[in-house]
């Protein structure tokens, strides 16, 4: 691998090679003139022609870095151009390829992510490349897997912008390195709008969480056990109701305490000591058929802005979504029914 990506040219070139390949058999790529009102050396037109004659024509714009909060600007580049728009990079993270599609916009990169549309002649091919960016900056920080990001991603979602970094870090009692560092990860990744300060005006917030799954998974990121409560979640709840310990209910069971989603099967906790927590319960352990799972946190964040409903502490909105998202099961599909709840009553669990 180089140690830089390759030109905005050598992007082209991969590229084409890359789609030619994809392409449905009977299909090809030819190139067409660069529109004569453009001098971007990075736009090139293509012309994808089926079988039977008919042909669907793109405009690609490539850049050999390309920011999420640039992309607008590129956008703005390819309105008007003939044909349908494409963007190009040598890499595209999961999260811009996710904006693009949501936003109708067909894309590819050097690594292999590819995804082009077109209506008619009906056209759909996609792809799966790197997930990680072969040429990252030094300077970048390159995942949200460790404590100090998850800790910043908990106080950036959970408080409402308007809100300068200092001022942030303050509030949440997060290290303002750390802070900065995942902010700036989530600009690079357009997920968040900055005033001429710096300061944080707007935050896409499910999109950082999803961010924040890419790199974090409950039963990886925790040191987690695994038990049976031979009396049922009902009898189990009901301890819970009257714990002087401190714990933080999480998973399918506390999803139910914000919205009624599906019937919880198993109950997750967060616990300080999963041993001392197992003998007060009376839990035993299991390697299958487990109902209740103990974790110990990653970094005691998750009791951070707990609320009590139902009578059960629980963790917080943003908590509970990456745990769901990154759970098993049926699990990561509640996660997605949790951030649509959490989008539709924001003032609930927003300061």
């Amino acid at each position: 691998m180089a140690a830089t990506p390759p030109s905005e040219a050598q992007t082209l070139r991969t590229i084409e090679l890359i789609v030619s390949d994809a392409l449905p058999p009977g299909w090809s790529l030819s190139a067409r003139p660069k529109p004569k009102k453009t001098k971007r050396r990075a736009c090139a037109g293509w012309t994808l022609r089926a079988p039977d004659g008919r042909f669907a024509l793109f405009t690609v714009e490539a850049k050999r870095t390309l920011l999420g909060r640039q992309l607008d600007e590129v956008l703005a580049q390819l309105s008007g151009a003939e044909g349908r728009p494409v963007v190009a990079a040598p890499f595209l993270s999961p999260t811009l390829q996710g904006t693009l599609t949501d936003r109708g916009v067909s894309y590819a990169d050097t690594t292999g992510n590819l995804r082009l549309i077109a209506d008619e002649p009906g056209l759909f091919v996609e792809r799966r490349g790197a997930t990680k960016d072969p040429w990252p900056a030094d300077d970048m920080l390159r995942s949200l897997r460790g404590r100090g990001a998850s800790r910043a991603l908990r106080a950036l979602v959970d408080f409402r912008p308007p809100y300068g970094v200092r001022e942030l870090a303050k509030r949440s009692s997060v290290p303002l390195g750390s802070l900065s560092r995942s902010l700036n990860l989530l600009d690079h990744e357009g997920l968040v709008s900055r005033g001429d300060r710096g300061e944080v005006v707007d935050l896409d917030w499910q999109r950082a969480i999803r961010r924040w799954a890419q790199d974090y998974e409950f039963a990886r990121s925790n040191q987690v056990s695994y038990y049976l409560q031979a009396r049922g979640l009902a009898a189990l709840t009901g301890k819970l109701t009257e714990a002087t310990w401190r714990y933080a209910l999480t998973g399918a069971a506390a999803a139910q305490r914000f919205a009624p989603i599906a019937p919880a099967r198993q109950v997750a906790l967060y616990v300080e000591d999963v041993d001392r927590v197992a003998e007060r319960l009376r839990l035993r352990p299991a390697d299958a058929g487990a109902n209740v799972v103990l974790a110990e946190p990653f970094d005691p964040v998750v009791f951070d802005r707990t609320t009590v409903r139902d009578g059960l502490r629980v963790v917080a909105a943003s908590q509970l979504a990456v745990d769901l998202l990154t759970g098993t099961g049926r699990e990561p599909s509640e996660g997605t029914e949790f951030l649509a709840w959490m989008r539709a009553n924001e003032d609930e669990w927003r300061a």
